[in-house]
């Protein structure tokens, strides 16, 4: 039987810090390779920060290599008091938060403004959900959480960006847009560093949200 290869996508190098301390081959710039087992391959893509970063650098890679499985480890920030700081969670929905026009009151997003479809595919009524089995006993014992993607937040779009969600991130719905469009399982797996709106970044927990979703992927993939 031929290797699986599951594929780890991360905005930054500090968001798979401890993963890339193990036995990581540097195959290219920011694409490593670990050769877990003689029956697992886990490589991981390192894309930059943004929806444009991670929109080319996963497209571009899944355009040359198949891969069976692909796991997106980055940490985020919570919109809940009631999700802990340090706390990793399974994101089961995502969204463009910011994507749309700014008046002079209001934000409209694409949907509302007819520039989209917010029921065609990829999109379930404006969100990218995630309808990925996956029997993992790590992965099932994560809370679940709906996010948003923003790459800029003003007064006009804050309650929108807000509205029925649990955390924030700059790259996650680019990530479950690729995934959806390409037809690969997938799931997004964040860490909780900060609650959104603290600007005393003594208070976030950056460290402890990195040191816990290193964990937890290793876990997973150790279940796989």
């Amino acid at each position: 039987m031929s290797n699986q290869r599951i594929l780890i996508v991360s905005a930054t190098k500090l968001e798979v810090k401890t993963l890339l301390k193990q036995e990581t081959k540097e195959i290219s710039t920011n694409y490593y390779k670990i050769e877990y087992s003689s029956s697992l391959i886990i490589e991981i893509l390192i894309t930059g920060v943004g929806i444009h970063a991670m929109t080319y650098s996963l497209t571009k890679f899944l355009s040359a290599n198949n891969v069976n499985f692909v796991i997106l480890a980055g940490i985020s920030g919570s919109y809940k008091s009631n999700i802990r700081l340090g706390e990793v969670v399974n994101v089961m929905s995502d969204r463009f938060a910011d994507l749309g026009i700014i008046d002079t009151n209001n934000f409209s997003n694409l949907f509302e403004m007819n520039l989209a479809d917010a029921n065609i595919f990829p999109y379930d009524n404006g969100l990218l959900k995630n309808y990925t089995l996956i029997n993992n006993k790590t992965v099932k014992g994560l809370k679940i959480v709906n996010a948003n993607t923003v790459n800029t937040i003003r007064k006009n779009n804050l309650l929108f960006i807000q509205q029925d969600s649990d955390v924030e991130s700059m790259e996650g719905a680019a990530f479950s847009y690729v995934c959806l469009q390409e037809k690969i399982p997938f799931i997004q797996i964040r860490g909780i560093s900060n609650y959104v709106g603290e600007q005393d970044k003594s208070k976030w927990e950056i460290e402890l949200a990195v040191k816990n979703l290193n964990t937890i992927i290793q876990d997973i993939i150790s279940e796989i």
